[in-house]
């Protein structure tokens, strides 16, 4: 069985498929009990770098909220640093 490559295109058709099932999850907490509006603008933030319309409303969003932005960011930052590949260590 072949190995899934983990290339550019596989990484961008993963991010809009979790972007947009967050999205339409969303909108049915919407009518269900949920964190509707949370799970919406995880969503928004996936697709914000592929979709216009997203990026718009993620700029729209920080600029009426930059503390919120902030926080967000940096979150980000965090994980991103703690799930990163470390390089292996040299026995030598």
């Amino acid at each position: 069985m072949k190995r899934l490559l983990w290339n550019r295109h596989t990484k961008l058709v993963l991010k809009h498929a979790l972007g947009w099932f967050c999205i339409v999850a969303g909108l049915i907490m919407f009518i269900t009990p949920g964190q509707g509006i949370l799970t919406v603008l995880i969503g928004v933030y996936l697709l914000a770098d592929e979709v216009p319309l997203f990026g718009r409303f993620k700029a729209w969003l920080e600029r009426r909220f930059p503390k919120t932005a902030d926080f967000v960011h940096d979150k980000g930052q965090q994980l991103r640093t703690k799930f990163k590949k470390k390089p292996p260590v040299d026995p030598t």
